[in-house]
């Protein structure tokens, strides 16, 4: 994980960059986004400090379980928008 520096700088971008869109879509739009911007903002610190094992370890645990968190929206999504009225 050391060599990839770059790597995880862009990606903690693309969780800022998560954060500022997710926000200023619940502060205009809908109030719904606001924890979208709450875990990119948790995500930032933990992808910043991924050269250290102990965080690189933690790193990829949340990874899974936000993979399993972020399936299981969609699919609860698609059920709602396609439930007959």
């Amino acid at each position: 994980m050391k060599n990839d520096k770059g790597m995880i700088v862009l990606t903690s971008l693309v969780a800022v960059g998560i954060f500022v869109i997710a926000g200023i879509t619940s502060y205009f739009h809908s109030m719904l986004a606001l924890p979208i911007a709450i875990i990119g903002l948790i995500f930032i610190p933990f992808i910043l400090l991924q050269n250290k094992v102990r965080y690189s370890n933690i790193s990829v645990k949340l990874e899974h379980i936000m993979f399993f968190i972020t399936l299981a929206v969609i699919i609860i999504g698609f059920i709602l928008i396609y439930t007959p009225v």
